[in-house]
C-alpha cells in the first residue's frame, strides 16, 4: 500500500509541476516559440542524461534478465497499442485523429514513467529504473518513426503542395529512431553497466553534472503542458466523442490488456514482481508529453493534444493506483 500512496504522490506532484508554465503564458513572460525550445531541451539533452546516469551501477545478471524481458514486452504492448489506434478514431477531423492515435499509442514514459518508477519502485527493487529505460528504448524507435509518421504522412500543412512526410523524411526514418541521443545513451550505459566502467565516473564532477540535468526532466516536460494548456479552451470538450475513447483505450482497455499479457506469460516463466509492475506502470502511464512536443516539432494542433496530455494525466491520478493494486 505505500508504493501506491506514493505513486499517487509523485502523479500529483507532476501534475502541479504544469502551473508555472500557465502562469508564464499567462502573463506574457514568455513567446509563442518559448515551448519548441523546451521541448528540444528536454528530448535532446535532460532525457539522455536521466537515461546515462541510471546504468552507472555494479552489473548485475538478475537485473540484465529482468530488463530483456521487459524490453520483449515493450515491443509486444507497442505494437498491440499501435494496433488499437489505427482501428480507431476513423470518424474524427484529421488533425484530432492524428493526435487521438499518438496520445493513444505512446504512454508518459519518459517524462512520467521513469521518474515514478526511480521514485517508487528503486529502493524496493533495485534495477526497476534499468527496466523502464529498456521500455524507453522500443517507446523511442515507434516515437521517432511510426510517431512522426502519423505527424506527418498525407499533410501538407504549409499548403506547398509537399507532402510534409516528404518534408520531414530525415526525422522519420528508423535510421534517425536508432540515433536519436536517448537510444544512444542507452547504449552507452549498458556498456557502462555491462563493464566495470561506471568505476570512473561515480563520484566525479561528470556524475554529478548528469544527475543535475537529468533533474530538469520532469519539471521542464510539465511547464511545457502548462504553456499549451493556457492557450487551451475546454469549451465543447465533453462532446468530444474522440476524447472519451482515447480515455477508455489509454486508462482502462489498454492497461488491462497488459497486465493480462504479463500474467499470462507469468504462468509459464516465472516473472519477478518488479517486471511486472514496470511493465504495467509504464503501459498505464498517462498520454505522452511527447505528444505536445511532437506537435510543436511537426506543426500539428498542440493545443487539441495539450487537452489530452492534460486530461489523462489527471485521470492517471486515480487509474495508475487501480491498476497496480491489481498486479
Amino acid at each position: 500500500m505505500d508504493i501506491v500512496v506514493k505513486l499517487i504522490y509523485n502523479v500529483a506532484l507532476l501534475f502541479i509541476m504544469m502551473v508555472p508554465g500557465v502562469l508564464m503564458k499567462k502573463c506574457k513572460l514568455c513567446s509563442d516559440s518559448f515551448g519548441k525550445g523546451l521541448s528540444n531541451l528536454v528530448l535532446y539533452i535532460a532525457q539522455p542524461a536521466l537515461t546515462f546516469v541510471a546504468y552507472l551501477r555494479p552489473y548485475d545478471e538478475k537485473i540484465m534478465i529482468n530488463a530483456i524481458y521487459v524490453f520483449v514486452f515493450s515491443i509486444i504492448l507497442h505494437a498491440l497499442f499501435a494496433v488499437a489506434a489505427m482501428l480507431c478514431f476513423k470518424k474524427a477531423p484529421d488533425s484530432m485523429r492524428r493526435m487521438l492515435r499518438f496520445a493513444t499509442i505512446f504512454s508518459n514514459v519518459a517524462f512520467m514513467g521513469i521518474p515514478l518508477i526511480a521514485a517508487v519502485l528503486e529502493d524496493t527493487y533495485p534495477g526497476s529504473t534499468v527496466y523502464a529505460l529498456l521500455y524507453s528504448v522500443t517507446f523511442n524507435v515507434f516515437l521517432w518513426s511510426l510517431g512522426a509518421w502519423i505527424c506527418t504522412n498525407g499533410r501538407d500543412s504549409d499548403k506547398d503542395g509537399v507532402d510534409d512526410h516528404e518534408e520531414h523524411k530525415q526525422k522519420t526514418s528508423i535510421l534517425q529512431a536508432f540515433t536519436h541521443p536517448i537510444t544512444i545513451a542507452s547504449a552507452i550505459g549498458l556498456i557502462f553497466f555491462i563493464f566495470p566502467i561506471h568505476t570512473y565516473v561515480n563520484g566525479t564532477i561528470i556524475e554529478e553534472s548528469f544527475v543535475m540535468l537529468k533533474g530538469l526532466v520532469a519539471p521542464l516536460s510539465m511547464v511545457v503542458i502548462g504553456l499549451r494548456l493556457a492557450d487551451m479552451s475546454f469549451k465543447g470538450m465533453l462532446k468530444d466523442k474522440g476524447m472519451y475513447v482515447f480515455i477508455a483505450l489509454r486508462h482502462i482497455i489498454l492497461p488491462l490488456l497488459s497486465l493480462g499479457i504479463v500474467k499470462l506469460v507469468g504462468l509459464i516463466i516465472p516473472l519477478d514482481p518488479a517486471v511486472e509492475m514496470v511493465t504495467v506502470i509504464l503501459a498505464a502511464a498517462p498520454a505522452a508529453t511527447s505528444a505536445t512536443m511532437f506537435a510543436e516539432k511537426f506543426d500539428c494542433d498542440a493545443i487539441y493534444v495539450s487537452r489530452l496530455v492534460t486530461v489523462s494525466t489527471l485521470i492517471s491520478i486515480i487509474t495508475i493506483p487501480l491498476i497496480l493494486l491489481l498486479v
